[in-house]
């Protein structure tokens, strides 16, 4: 994904940093022999988990991931996310894990678009405030390979029916119409609506990450109107919650062509007059938020009539 462009762009950088240094270091470096070949840890071994954020929120973050066949990819992943010393410099600063401590994965299968795994009861360790989000940070984590569609929640072979503390009935499989970080604004029981819209946020490294938000409400608008409204509203409703989408911006048109949302903006969309390029920010919060909420696999930005970029 888009994101990923800045890792590469980070290792690079700090490899040259590493290399200018040397020359400073060795002023008289006639005899100094240097690796010209600059490496960096590849992109594809990144993957994004949920992690719960400082905000007790929880965020998407991508981590080094060295497994590449799924069962045992997604098995790492979960593994990440629990709170174990193993992968400890995996986790970045200002992020906690959800997984209760000693939870144990006693397997994990993936059939068709099916992962099912199986927790060791250590799972039910968890407080009434955070089971909610474990159950997300577990669907989204797993389902975040895009070939994941369900996910069924075993506890020592049985499957995980109501939650643990609050007794919420789980209807197995589960997916990401689950819903995440949900914000609840409600005034009637009947025609509900959820629209999961991604926001930006910052760590204490100042390292930019993207939050989910599923919406619950009685707005029966058109799920990209809404996300496109929300996200361009200068009143968000946590602080710590960005958009970098123009409040000047606008969506002009969309249409669904196969598997390709077209959406058409004004030139309020750009970065600046002076720089027609859309931000990083701005691109994958739209284009998250359009695959979260439709069945398509490309999310296509165009600005009077011409195609400015694809994202998938």
């Amino acid at each position: 994904m888009l994101k990923k462009l800045g890792l590469r762009k980070i290792a690079v950088t700090t490899s040259a940093l590493f290399v200018i240094g040397l020359l400073y270091l060795f002023p008289g470096g006639d005899n100094l022999e240097l690796n010209k070949n600059i490496s960096y840890i590849d992109e594809d071994n990144y993957g994004p988990v949920y992690l719960l954020d400082s905000y007790n929120y929880i965020g998407e973050v991508d981590v080094v991931v060295k497994e590449t066949e799924t069962e045992k990819k997604l098995k790492e992943k979960l593994e990440i996310i629990t709170d174990n010393e193993k992968n400890l410099d995996k986790i970045p600063k200002g992020f906690k894990t959800i997984i209760p401590k000693n939870t144990v994965i006693n397997s994990l299968t993936v059939e068709n678009d099916t992962c099912t795994v199986d927790f060791s009861k250590e799972l039910l360790n968890i407080s009434v405030t955070d089971e909610e989000k474990l159950i997300e940070a577990i669907i989204f984590t797993l389902t975040s390979d895009r070939e994941i569609k369900k996910v069924i929640i075993k506890v020592d072979g049985k499957i995980l029916e109501r939650l643990p503390n609050s007794n919420k009935l789980l209807n197995s499989p589960l997916d990401r119409s689950y819903g995440i970080n949900k914000d609840y604004d409600i005034n009637s029981l009947y025609g509900l609506t959820k629209t999961t819209i991604y926001y930006t946020s910052k760590n204490d490294d100042d390292l930019t990450y993207y939050v989910p938000v599923t919406k619950v409400s009685n707005d029966n608008s058109e799920k990209i109107t809404v996300i496109v409204n929300e996200l361009k509203s200068s009143l968000l409703y946590q602080s710590n919650l960005s958009s970098y989408l123009s409040s000047s911006a606008e969506l002009k048109k969309y249409e669904m062509i196969s598997d390709v949302m077209t959406l058409t903006f004004n030139d309020k969309i750009f970065d600046s007059i002076y720089d027609q390029n859309i931000l990083e920010e701005v691109s994958y919060t739209i284009g998250m938020s359009v695959l979260e909420n439709y069945d398509v696999s490309k999310v296509s930005f165009y600005v009077d009539d011409k195609e400015i970029l694809v994202f998938d």
